[in-house]
């Protein structure tokens, strides 16, 4: 029998943040939907209902994905903060800088940086270890979006540190060296923006600037919305999906010499480490209508939580949902990406980056071992670390 009234668990407790994955289980063995008591939004855990995100006459993302919802429908709102149709349309300007030929084109020039930063590794002489989200997971993919935009990346500390404070503020407190990094990346983004007015170049910065919608530009403030967005989005999952799979291959027994000896293994491996550890956790969305889920009526305005990270081990879909399998009949079933009209625009950037990754890893060490420090991203709105040491043998 299932209990229809579990006891309150909070998500975005440090406790649960942690792992949140047995009271993603124990909620949806509850039921259909779950107020978390935090915030009040209401939790959707089942893949099939996490779907439903696609429907934009139910749900809307003007107030953003924070599940604090201190977003405002009246501020300028980036690409992940517009609905249909005017999502599908700037979406569609964007589309050619993320299509298969552009992202196949970027290759050569990713694998060159992510190599540059591997050269750049230095060892502590005493263990062969090194902080690898320093090194590389984190500064690697971070160049590699400032070229996309046509930046320079000499700024790449402030770039991570702005970065940082706009992701790690969802679903946790916004302190003042937060709102002042935030403050000096819109500025930035601004001053860019202004020199891609009058200078364009073959860029994703120089496509949001000329962007239209039935005819018209968007805003300044659009523009600078979605500068932002980009230059953080675009490198922040990447960041965590590569720790991710980082631990994956330093501790699941044998998995980095299986892939080391055949690198057919290594597509699924990366799929997996997607399902298993998302690099983005949850996601929210206001109702614009009311609507009936089991026996739980939520109101026009509420806010529902699509948790991503547990739609990924419902059961009912994957089969042993906490194993690591790359036999899977359905690898890509996964939702780390999103799903529907919001489905990352960057997904085949992030894959590509993730197998380059990956073979230099494979091609340049024999183990690797966790060290003894770690620190994780705070909060349970995205998942991945924000230091990882790693011995190499």
């Amino acid at each position: 029998m299932k209990d229809k009234n579990p006891p309150k668990i909070d998500l975005f407790s440090e406790e649960v943040s942690a792992c949140p994955f047995s009271a993603y289980k124990e909620i949806r063995e509850s039921g259909r939907v779950y107020q978390e008591p935090r915030y009040g939004n209401y939790v959707l855990t089942h893949h099939d209902d996490i779907q439903s995100l696609k429907n934009d006459q139910v749900f809307d993302s003007r107030h953003g994905v924070d599940p604090a919802g201190r977003f405002s429908a009246s501020t300028y709102p980036d690409i992940n903060r517009t609905d249909p149709p005017r999502h599908a349309k700037i979406k569609a300007f964007l589309y050619k800088s993320f299509s298969p030929q552009a992202i196949k084109s970027w290759e050569e020039d990713i694998q060159k940086i992510f190599i540059e930063h591997f050269d750049d590794i230095k060892r502590d002489s005493s263990d062969h270890s090194f902080d690898i989200v320093h090194h590389v997971c984190y500064p690697a993919p971070a160049a590699v979006i400032c070229r996309m935009l046509g930046f320079a990346d000499d700024r790449r500390e402030d770039f991570q540190r702005w970065s940082a404070a706009l992701v790690e503020r969802l679903g946790t407190d916004i302190s003042e060296e937060q709102r002042n990094a935030l403050v000096e990346m819109a500025r930035f983004i601004r001053l860019k923006a202004e020199e891609k007015t009058e200078t364009p170049g073959k860029d994703l910065m120089t496509e949001i600037v000329f962007a239209e919608v039935d005819g018209e530009r968007l805003s300044p403030e659009e523009v600078v919305a979605n500068g932002v967005f980009f230059l953080a989005a675009g490198h922040e999952t990447t960041a965590n999906f590569l720790s991710n799979f980082t631990v994956q291959l330093a501790t699941i027994p044998g998995l980095f010499e299986n892939l080391k000896n055949d690198r057919n293994l290594l597509l699924p491996a990366l799929e997996e480490t997607l399902r298993l550890e998302s690099p983005v956790q949850n996601i929210c969305r206001t109702v614009k209508e009311e609507v009936l889920i089991e026996n739980t009526v939520i109101q026009e305005d509420d806010r529902m939580m699509f948790s991503l990270g547990a739609g990924n081990r419902d059961p009912s879909v994957f089969e042993n949902p906490e194993a690591f399998d790359l036999t899977r009949s359905n690898l890509t079933q996964h939702l780390a990406f999103g799903y529907g009209h919001h489905q990352c625009l960057g997904a085949r950037l992030a894959r590509l980056e993730g197998e380059i990754y990956a073979n230099i890893l494979l091609d340049r060490f024999d183990k690797i071992e966790l060290a003894a420090e770690f620190k994780r991203q705070p909060g349970n709105v995205v998942r991945g670390y924000k230091s990882l040491n790693i011995k190499c043998l």
